[in-house]
């Protein structure tokens, strides 16, 4: 039976980029680290299914190199920018070309490396590609975006927090997978570098709930996916994008990712006052229960002096040291760390070390993180203030005994320089975007994972990633498939975007058929609320291809979730 639409609401002039049809990330590339990083020379693979190798490689006359019975152990040797492939210890296959791809209906272990202390195993395939310095190779696992989600969210966010807040982590994790792009040879890596991915290894049930809870869903600003930073612990201040990863000039680029404030009537911190008075008190966040919502440091003078000869050189070729520090005159003579540019939050983004050798100014949050280490680990955040306590006088400099100094830094004998630095800050991470503790404690206060969504990302729409339709000659339909709870969202309205002006389009919510109507007119944008024809549960969207006389046209649709 055919359904004829009662469109309940159209709406003209409503801005959808025509021009955007990337299509869904349903697979994800992810490269697999071992002990020294993401290089290979030679790796062992074991399923208990059978594993078929196939070459992708375009001077291949046969994709299907062979089949190799369960159990048995495949290690792949490269040499010379080729490939020998070893069958329990025997050559099978020899000279072969990249890339190589290993598949099997069962998980792929593979063998020398572990992942939450067991040999590490993946869903999906494993993919060897020649890394860019052509002496090695990239170990890469081929996998769909849900996999991947359950190989993540328990590893990004403790499964203590509770549903809902795994939840908004899963939607943040498909979010920030969907927008990677880090080498031609893969998207992500398994790494802190992107996201924590341990594969099947790490797989838990409440957080395998999480991710098919979410299926579908991601968080949109001006219908495109968002880059979904996220973080451990706010102090009770986010940060603008712009401010903590820009190169200080304002942008467009990450409108969603302003500062958020968890205490209404909250300002931002412009004082060194303001700072020292916000992070001398538990007041001002609901991240409270983290163990680094607050946090202070102790260093000796001549403790941190020495830190820094190190880390100084460090962060210097970074580039983020100036003037550059290479150590040939040690640092002595600390006198001062002194904040010269802050975030909203009371972020330091520029410190000046003021010592008695020299001043530096140290940019960007994580530099000034990895240049104040305490007990080799860097600072939790680089929202802190600096407190001087004590005084020695008469330093004695080492410079100056190595160095012939001494008449140089006569006038300095007098000086009188600080005994003890005391830091004391708040938060844990960059501090842009969702705090996951903050989610843990929004979803303890009863919101659902979208109202933890919008608290930590300006503006954005809960929906389903814009599909954009288009005529193909095979009649292939458009597919969206989405999990939809009554519990979470009142309702649900599929937007249709008909800028071309396509003349005809059947579409599908479920079993029911819908036809188009004239109503849907060039430049307008259909907003038809579904609510009444989803289940909970999976849902599904289907939408025809166009017909052949509307070639060359399109038509964009999403659902949103209110």
């Amino acid at each position: 039976m055919r359904i004829k639409v009662l469109f309940l609401l159209i709406l003209s002039l409503f801005c959808i980029n025509p021009v955007f049809s990337a299509a869904e990330k349903s697979v994800i590339r992810v490269a697999i680290s071992n002990k020294s990083g993401f290089e290979y020379s030679n790796v062992r693979l074991y399923s208990t299914s059978p594993i078929s190798i196939i070459s992708m490689s375009k001077a291949s006359s046969n994709a299907q190199i062979g089949t190799v019975e369960p159990e048995k152990v495949i290690e792949v040797q490269f040499k010379d920018c080729l490939y020998n492939i070893y069958i329990d210890g025997s050559l099978k296959y020899e000279k072969l070309t990249e890339p190589l791809l290993f598949s099997s209906n069962s998980e792929i272990q593979v063998m020398d490396i572990n992942k939450k202390g067991t040999p590490a195993k993946y869903k999906g395939m494993i993919e060897i590609r020649t890394s860019k310095n052509n002496a090695s190779f990239n170990l890469i696992n081929v996998v769909d975006m849900q996999n991947y989600l359950r190989g993540v969210v328990p590893n990004e966010m403790p499964v203590s927090f509770g549903l809902e807040a795994l939840k908004a982590q899963a939607v943040a994790a498909r979010n920030y997978a969907t927008n990677a792009n880090m080498s031609p040879n893969y998207d992500l890596v398994d790494s802190t570098a992107a996201q924590v991915y341990l594969g099947a290894n790490s797989y838990r049930e409440i957080t395998d709930k999480a991710v098919d809870e979410t299926k579908g869903i991601y968080a949109l600003y001006n219908e495109r996916p968002i880059m979904a930073q996220y973080f451990s612990t706010s102090a009770g201040i986010t940060d603008d994008w712009d401010d903590v990863f820009g190169n200080g000039m304002p942008s467009d680029n990450h409108p969603y990712l302003k500062a958020r404030y968890d205490k209404e009537g909250q300002k931002p911190l412009k004082t060194e006052d303001d700072v020292k008075k916000f992070y001398s008190s538990l007041d001002g966040g609901i991240d409270t229960n983290s163990p680094k919502y607050r946090w202070s440091y102790e260093f000796t003078r001549q403790e941190l002096e020495n830190i820094l000869h190190t880390t100084l050189q460090q962060q210097s070729k970074a580039g983020l040291v100036n003037p550059s520090y290479d150590g040939d005159i040690k640092l002595e003579g600390l006198k001062e760390l002194k904040a010269i540019k802050r975030t909203q939050s009371g972020k330091i983004v520029e410190l000046e070390i003021v010592a008695k050798t020299g001043n530096y100014i140290v940019k960007k949050e994580l530099g000034i993180r990895r240049t104040l280490k305490k007990n080799n680990a860097m600072l939790p955040s680089a929202n802190f203030f600096v407190e001087a306590i004590g005084e020695e006088t008469n330093i004695s400099s080492e410079n100056e005994k190595e160095t012939g100094l001494l008449k140089l830094f006569s006038s300095f004998d007098d000086e009188t320089y600080p005994k003890i630095f005391k830091i004391t800050g708040g938060g844990f991470g960059h501090g842009v975007g969702m705090s996951q503790y903050g989610a843990y404690n929004l979803a303890k206060m009863g919101k659902k994972y979208p109202e933890i969504l919008n608290h930590y990302y300006t503006d954005i729409n809960i929906s389903t990633y814009p599909k954009t339709v288009l005529y193909n000659e095979y009649n292939v339909w458009y597919k969206t498939d989405f999990y939809f709870d009554k519990n979470t969202y009142k309702k649900a309205y599929l937007y249709i975007n008909n800028h071309k002006g396509a003349s005809e389009f059947p579409f599908k919510i479920n079993d029911l058929e819908f036809n188009t109507t004239s109503e849907i007119s060039k430049n307008k944008v259909v907003k038809i609320d579904i609510t009444q024809y989803l289940k909970n549960g999976i849902n599904t969207v289907n939408f025809a291809p166009l017909t052949r006389e509307n070639k060359g046209k399109y038509v964009i649709y999403r659902v949103e979730f209110n």
